[in-house]
């Protein structure tokens, strides 16, 4: 019996799933940043081009905001990786201890 709860190297390796996609977020922002300067400065004078920018000011805040949400949960997922770990090993050990107790069983 090598883990008594969960796979840990899966939910490690989720953990750095998470943390790897984290900075595709920020790709969002990153693909309207141009069109929106494109606009402001194609539309000069008029309201709306401007609000595109701010848009994307927002926007790009929005992004980073995930981007930092999503690293930080994936390394609360890797972290607690290592706590199952040291609590599948524990438990491992208390199993055992119960199966040195229990007798043989034997056949007649």
């Amino acid at each position: 019996m090598d883990e008594v709860y969960m796979e840990v190297e899966q939910v490690r390796g989720g953990g750095g799933d998470l943390q790897a996609l984290a900075p595709k977020a920020k790709l969002a922002s990153d693909r309207v940043q141009a069109p929106a300067q494109t606009a402001a400065s194609s539309n000069g004078g008029f309201v709306t081009g401007e609000a595109g920018v701010q848009w994307h000011g927002r926007f790009d805040a929005v992004t980073a905001g995930v981007e930092r949400r999503v690293d930080w949960q994936g390394a609360q997922v890797a972290t607690s990786a290592d706590e199952l770990e040291a609590c599948d090993k524990e438990v491992r050990g208390r199993f055992r201890a119960l199966e040195r107790r229990i007798p043989a069983r034997r056949e007649s």
